[in-house]
């Protein structure tokens, strides 16, 4: 089934089954937004007559996500929703509203008439631009108040009940490297050379070791967003709201540092000190947390590769920047020679 083929299956039960499922004003418009993990869907509304309105309508437009079959378990995804709400409930950050169904749970489902099903859920959308649209002195803006959101949710990941358990994967050094992890391998990416492919390597043997030596102490270790790159923050009137938390899972504090700065090459320095300020304005990092930045922008930069490998299909793939890989053996080589690398 092509991704236009399977959009207008989407499409057409979305239309059947949301009222079923929800309840808002009848729908108006269905609007796909994203073909990834997850094939999200914009959904806006038209007015009831006023005999029919009820205090729980919004009219608001919402996001629909079908996610994705295999990638992610009901539990997870109710983990995902919950520590959302716990966010919420606990921080100032600005983040989607969760919405229950009818029956008052988080996670519903999406049933075509052959018998297939599909996990769904519905957050609030988001209104502004995206974090990568934006450049210049308001980007850094909006970097220093990512560092600053970053630092919020950290504090409410240490300070959280931990009696209340959150069903997620966890971002190691098996998800982050090898082909059965979570997004596969970076040796996997296309037109990888033997030198490439060698400089890489040695990354990941020093990364690893690194990070065994860094330890999992509640300082440096729990949930965390994941995946806060430039395309999962919308600004809005000066405000950094942040979406999508479908790759939040137990890691290092510091990889969201990486998931924010992945794609910046150029004013590197210059924009992890601005993320850093805003974070120190929340929660104050060791001179061995400020010293390790550098090597979680670059852990992440190859994890990407191994996302983009086993995408090829997606949006982003066809997307990426022009000379990623290049540049990331640029600044692997790079790290290396600054840390004590053989290469």
């Amino acid at each position: 089934m092509t991704v236009y083929e399977m959009e207008e299956e989407l499409k057409k039960l979305i239309w059947e089954e949301f009222p079923k499922l929800y309840d808002f004003a009848p729908l108006s418009d269905v609007q796909l937004l994203k073909y990834s993990e997850n094939i999200t869907f914009k959904l806006t509304f038209r007015e009831r007559a006023d005999e029919d309105i009820s205090e729980s309508d919004d009219m608001a437009p919402v996001v629909f996500r079908v996610h994705r079959p295999g990638y992610h378990s009901r539990e997870e995804l109710i983990s995902e929703m919950r520590w959302m709400e716990e966010i919420a409930s606990d921080t100032d950050v600005c983040l989607p509203k969760v919405f229950h169904g009818k029956d008052g749970k988080e996670l519903q489902q999406l049933s075509a008439p052959d018998g297939r099903k599909w996990n769904c859920s519905v957050v609030s959308f988001l209104e502004g631009r995206l974090m990568g649209e934006i450049s210049g002195e308001e980007l850094s803006d909006a970097i220093r108040q990512i560092g600053g959101i970053t630092a919020r949710l950290h504090l409410q990941a240490i300070g959280r009940n931990k009696e209340i358990k959150l069903d997620r994967p966890s971002w190691d050094i098996h998800n982050f490297f090898d082909r059965d992890g979570i997004w596969g391998s970076w040796r996997d990416y296309p037109g990888l050379t033997e030198e490439q492919e060698n400089v890489l390597s040695e990354c990941q043997r020093k990364i690893t070791k690194r990070l065994d030596e860094y330890g999992r102490s509640d300082r440096h270790y729990g949930i965390i967003h994941g995946d806060l790159h430039f395309n999962n923050i919308i600004c809005r009137n000066g405000v950094s709201q942040i979406f999508d938390f479908d790759d939040c899972g137990y890691g290092f504090y510091l990889y969201d540092l990486g998931c924010t700065l992945v794609t910046c090459s150029e004013d590197l320095e210059n924009l992890t000190g601005k993320w850093l300020e805003g974070y120190e304005e929340y929660r104050t990092l060791s001179m061995e947390e400020k010293g390790m930045l550098p090597m979680f922008i670059l852990l992440r930069r190859i994890v990407r590769l191994a996302w983009l490998a086993s995408h090829q299909d997606s949006d982003t793939w066809n997307e990426v920047e022009e000379g990623y890989l290049n540049i990331t053996i640029h600044m692997a080589e790079k790290w290396l020679a600054e840390s004590g690398g053989s290469i």
